[in-house]
């Protein structure tokens, strides 16, 4: 594969991790600085999102040191290159990353550029997937492909020489092929040479998990290369057992290449939530756009919840998911964003009927990761769809109980007054009931005690308020009751098994 060898730097001094960066044009080596990390916990975070080929990390970090940073990166994905950083008193643990796979290490009193880049090529040299030559034409075009896309324009005439030498027509297209694996790219490479003899291909070196190609043709011939295509796409059931295929339109030049890939081929990969379906789409051929003639009622909708109509609930789900499959231009992360609230409105809901489920309570979280982790509108109404089932049962008496009205008066004032200072001898008061004998009373009714039953309701508030992008971490803390923002923290990650900022990071990306 003919594109830059992507690198994490992970240091937990920021001017190390400046200097690195800033050490050289990185891209005319054939490296890119892809992100950067403090310590190795932060750094594990950065792998899922970046997928670097190489790691450059350093021994001595807080939170996760470079050590347990190593161990943990190579037991989970081997396939990742690790150069450790380390001074001279530090080689025990140097010692320790080399047993557990590192594959180099650099002295920081003698880091400098050449002895840095020259350990860099020896490892990327090591991933066979780079086949890494600096000096071979198909890794420059790799890069002036990278260029392109990131949103700069070639200007020396010796590279547009190359590039018009290796693209000798005037129609280009981008397209997107259903596949995730690196084998099955490769193969994938193969037979769309095979397939289109006619046309010029090469893989484009894009942030995606699915490959990209450029297609270059004769226009005469371009009617039939977007046969071909379509008819490739179902062959390989695009679709049906897989993402589906994605195709531009034509355009005469190399060097709009990025636009189409920024303006027009982004969106048709988001628009592919809605055609879960369909083997390809085709940007000029897009259905006409139908945008939402109304807003949904939530109101309406808790009502038929409320009222044991929930059949008569999942229908207006069923009619609200075909308006947004014709409206294909709304944000995905906002259907999604919308629908995950809605669960948890039903649930609030079935907590003020007085209705309990162990059982839901629990899978409830399910359900918002299921959302969120959606790849179609389809595979979301079907996770409401379930979800709506399990409500109906509840409802029905057959998932859930009620309580008796004391419980329920309880339970009423700690969701409305949760943002308070609230403890058990203040409620124990404001009820006229002994501490002790509260404490008792509120654990038999209860698989939770009183304290952690009011933390779940914090967090679940501050959950939400974090999938806003409107209010600070410190101010979450505080409006969700809150005093010492650190021990918010504390029992956020207890709950959720992440950070605050973390969450609020993974839920935005």
């Amino acid at each position: 594969m003919n594109r830059l060898c992507k690198v994490l730097i992970v240091d937990d001094e920021f001017l190390v991790r400046q200097g690195i960066k800033h050490h050289m044009n990185w891209e005319s080596e054939g490296f890119q600085i892809v992100g950067e990390a403090s310590n190795g916990e932060e750094a594990l975070e950065q792998v899922r999102l970046l997928k670097p080929d190489i790691v450059i990390t350093d021994i001595v970090m807080p939170i996760m040191d470079g050590e347990a940073f190593v161990r943990t990166l190579k037991a989970s994905q081997p396939q990742i290159e690790v150069i450790v950083l380390s001074s001279f008193s530090e080689f025990e643990y140097v010692r320790s990353t080399l047993q557990h796979g590192a594959a180099d290490y650099i002295l920081k009193p003698k880091l400098d550029t050449n002895e840095l880049l020259q350990v860099l090529q020896r490892t990327a040299g090591k991933i066979p997937e780079l086949q890494y030559e600096p000096s071979h034409e198909g890794w420059k075009l790799g890069q002036f492909m990278e260029k392109m896309i990131s949103g700069f324009a070639l200007e020396d005439e010796n590279d547009m020489a190359m590039v018009r030498d290796t693209f000798p027509h005037d129609c280009f297209r981008l397209l997107v092929c259903g596949t995730q694996s690196i084998s099955d790219k490769d193969e994938m490479e193969k037979r769309l040479r095979s397939y289109l003899a006619d046309v010029e291909c090469a893989m484009v070196p894009a942030e995606s998990e699915l490959p990209i190609f450029l297609l270059n043709v004769d226009p005469a011939k371009d009617d039939w290369m977007v046969g071909r295509i379509k008819q490739m796409a179902l062959e390989n059931e695009a679709g049906i057992t897989g993402p589906s295929w994605v195709l531009s339109d034509s355009f005469n030049s190399f060097n709009q290449m990025g636009d189409v890939y920024r303006n027009h081929l982004i969106k048709l990969m988001e628009y592919r939530f809605y055609y879960e379906d369909r083997s390809i789409l085709v940007y000029s051929e897009l259905p006409p756009l139908h945008t939402a003639g109304y807003q949904f009622n939530v109101n309406m909708f808790l009502q038929h919840v409320k009222r044991n109509r929930t059949e008569a609930a999942r229908d207006y789900l069923r009619e609200h998911a075909l308006t947004l499959g014709r409206d294909y231009i709304a944000d995905v992360f906002e259907i999604k964003s919308f629908l995950g609230n809605l669960i948890f409105n039903v649930t609030i809901t079935l907590a003020d009927m007085d209705v309990q489920s162990s059982a839901l309570e629990e899978s409830k979280y399910t359900y918002f990761k299921n959302v969120d982790g959606a790849a179609s509108l389809g595979e979301v109404m079907n996770v409401l769809d379930q979800f709506m089932l399990e409500v109906q049962e509840c409802t029905a008496g057959d998932g859930g109980k009620r309580s008796d009205p004391n419980m329920k008066m309880l339970l009423e004032y700690m969701h409305e007054h949760y943002d308070q200072p609230l403890g058990l001898a203040e409620v124990a008061k404001h009820f006229h009931f002994n501490p002790s004998y509260l404490s008792s009373y509120f654990s038999s009714h209860k698989k939770e005690g009183f304290n952690e039953y009011l933390n779940k309701i914090r967090i679940e508030k501050a959950e939400e308020l974090l999938r806003s992008d409107d209010v600070t971490i410190s101010e979450i803390s505080s409006m969700v009751g809150y005093s010492d923002h650190s021990y918010f923290c504390k029992v956020f990650k207890k709950f959720t098994g992440l950070s605050p900022s973390r969450y609020r990071r993974k839920f935005w990306a």
